[in-house]
Order: C-alpha cells, then sequence, then structure tokens
C-alpha cells in the first residue's frame, strides 16, 4: 500500500506502527496511539484526530489512503458490537470523504470468529484465509448501506451487529438490497429484534427480490407493527 500510493500520488495516513521505511516519503504520515486502547475516550481520541486529518487532506485537494491496524484503534478484547460501531466510523468516513480505508486485522492479535463476523462490513477482503459470512453490509453512499448475499443462521451474530451498527449512526437506516439473494425466517427475527431494541430506530429495505419480499409478507412481522419496511 506504500508504494501503490507513492505511484499514485496520493498520501498514506497510517494508523499504528509504520512499516520500516515508510515514513522516508514526505506524502506518509503515522498516527500511532498506544496498542491495545480499550474501552472509553481513547478510541474516541483516536477516533477524533483521524477524522481531523482526512478533512485536512481533503481540504488541500490531495486524494488519501488510509492503513489502519485495529489493534491501534480498538482492544482485541472488545465485544463485537464496539468493534463494528468502529468500522461503521471509518465507513462512513470514506463514503463521506472520498477517502479509500484499508481495515489491518492480524491473525496473531485477533480472534478468528471476531475477524470473520468484521469481514461482513468490509467491501472487500483480502489475506490468505479469506473469512466469509455469506453477507456484506457496507456503506454505499450518505445515503444508505449496502445489503448484498444470504443472511441465514450461521450469520445472525454479524448480522445483528451490523444492522445495530448502522442503527446507531442513523435512526432510519436504508438498506439497498439489488444485491441481497436471500434472508431466511432466523435473519427476519434477528433483524425485527435488533431494531425493537432501538428506541425510534426503522430499517427500508429496498430493491428487493421477489423471494425476500415474499418471505417478509409471509412472515407476517408488518401486521405486528414492525418499524421495517419492505419494498421491491
Amino acid at each position: 500500500m506504500v508504494a501503490h500510493s507513492a505511484r499514485s500520488g496520493s498520501r498514506l495516513l497510517i494508523v499504528g506502527a509504520a512499516p520500516r521505511g515508510a515514513g522516508d516519503s514526505g506524502r506518509v504520515s503515522v498516527l500511532e496511539p498506544p496498542r491495545g486502547v480499550g474501552s472509553g475516550e481513547q478510541p474516541s481520541a483516536v477516533f477524533r484526530t483521524l477524522r481531523d486529518e482526512v478533512h485536512a487532506v481533503r481540504r488541500s485537494g490531495q486524494s488519501l489512503r488510509v492503513l489502519a491496524r485495529m489493534e491501534y484503534l480498538a482492544s482485541p478484547q472488545a465485544s463485537l458490537r464496539e468493534l463494528v460501531m468502529h468500522e461503521m466510523e471509518l465507513g462512513e468516513l470514506a463514503a463521506r470523504g472520498g477517502t479509500s480505508v484499508v481495515c489491518a486485522y492480524s491473525q496473531l492479535v485477533w480472534n478468528a470468529h471476531i475477524i470473520r463476523d468484521l469481514a461482513a462490513v468490509h467491501s472487500r477482503v483480502m489475506g490468505e484465509r479469506q473469512p466469509e459470512t455469506g453477507f456484506r453490509l457496507t456503506r454505499a453512499d450518505a445515503e444508505g448501506w449496502s445489503l448484498e448475499g444470504s443472511v441465514g443462521f450461521e450469520s445472525l451474530r454479524a448480522f445483528s451487529a451490523a444492522v445495530d451498527g448502522a442503527l446507531a449512526r442513523t435512526p432510519r437506516v436504508r438498506l439497498r438490497c439489488a444485491g441481497l439473494e436471500l434472508i431466511d425466517a432466523a435473519g427476519l427475527q434477528a433483524l425485527v429484534e435488533t431494531v425493537r431494541q432501538t428506541p425510534g430506530g426503522s430499517v427500508l429495505l429496498e430493491q428487493v427480490n421477489e423471494t425476500v419480499f415474499a418471505a417478509w409478507q409471509m412472515s407476517g412481522y408488518e401486521a405486528l407493527g414492525a418499524a421495517i419496511e419492505v419494498r421491491p
């Protein structure tokens, strides 16, 4: 990523310890908070600094890439919900700021199940062993998210955390589902329960296929007053 940024003329911001020699270029900046930060003020302070850096580069008219070593942004012992919140923050920063963000999770630091669940909120995954949850929920733009793939029993934990994270960013979540193949009964139940646990929260699923629309109609949740709208 360092070499690619140099070739493209982009600035590179590294969150965490930089690879040897990476800081030799004037186009590389390093933000190195204490490793293994805990919950509370430290991650918030890091994100504030990161947002300031991104906005400063944007104002200068330059393009920016961010390489975030995630153990410098959150504790590996943090809950999945907290980690998804951090990912949503980074995703929103990328969508609103026109910034490319790469989140690096070392398999030597992070639990394999956590990496697998967090893969669901990334548009692209790289690595020797690529985890798969069956679906992806990522920022499409400033107005909404994209939901793709299939949601089933095995992906419920990641799906609930992803929807919860989106609701934490805005009480009315708009999901574009042109790439959603299937959401089974367990997935619909998880969606309804997550929305119900969010005061004032609601979800719009639009561009769903016939299978998803029929599953929603047969579920009966609409008649029960769930704050969810499903549109073909």
